[in-house]
C-alpha cells in the first residue's frame, strides 16, 4: 500500500531537516520568520511523529525553510523520477561526448592528411621548379581549391595558437 502524503511529508521533513543538520527548534524558528507568526518546536516534533497533521501553509513554509521544492516533501517518486532523469541526461551527455571526441579525432586526422598532401604537392612543385620550371604549374591547385585550402589551414593555425580571425576582414 502506498504511503499517504501526510506520512510521506512527516518522513521527508525529518530526512531533509537532518540532511541539513538543523534541529526541530531551528526549523521552527525559520518557519516562524517566514510566516511572521510563532511556530513552536513541539509542532515540528508532533508533525514528524505523525501525531499532528500539517497545515498547507506550514508545509509550504517548511519546504521554503529547508530550501527544497514542496514536491520533495510529499512525494517519494519525485526524487526517484528526478534522479532517473538526471541519470538519463548523464547517459546522453556521455554518448554525445564520445561522439564529439570521435568527430574531433576524425577532423584532426583529415586535417593532418590535407597538410601532408599539401606538403607533398609543394615538394613536387619545388622539385619541378628545379628540374623543369615549365612543369611547375602542373602542381598548382585550382584557384578555388587553393583558396579553400588556405582558409582551412589558416583556421587550423589560428585554433592551435588561440587567435581569433575576423571573417569580414
Amino acid at each position: 500500500m502506498n504511503a499517504l502524503p501526510g506520512d510521506l511529508f512527516a518522513r521527508r521533513l525529518r530526512q531533509e531537516r537532518e540532511r541539513l543538520g538543523i534541529s526541530q527548534a531551528e526549523l521552527a524558528r525559520r518557519m516562524a520568520a517566514l510566516l511572521g507568526t510563532n511556530v513552536d518546536s513541539t509542532a515540528i516534533t508532533r508533525i514528524e511523529q505523525q501525531t499532528r497533521a500539517v497545515r498547507l501553509d506550514e508545509a509550504v513554509t517548511a519546504a521554503k525553510a529547508l530550501g527544497v521544492p514542496l514536491i520533495t516533501l510529499i512525494s517519494d517518486s519525485y526524487a526517484r523520477e528526478n534522479e532517473a532523469e538526471i541519470q538519463n541526461q548523464l547517459a546522453k551527455l556521455a554518448l554525445a561526448e564520445q561522439k564529439w571526441e570521435r568527430l574531433r579525432q576524425e577532423i584532426h586526422q583529415i586535417t593532418q592528411t590535407i597538410q601532408h598532401l599539401s606538403a607533398d604537392r609543394e615538394a613536387f612543385r619545388s622539385h619541378a621548379l628545379d628540374v623543369d620550371p615549365e612543369t611547375a604549374g602542373d602542381y598548382d591547385l585550382a584557384p578555388e581549391t587553393q583558396a579553400a585550402l588556405d582558409a582551412r589551414m589558416r583556421d587550423v593555425r589560428n585554433k592551435s595558437t588561440g587567435e581569433v580571425t575576423n571573417p569580414e576582414a
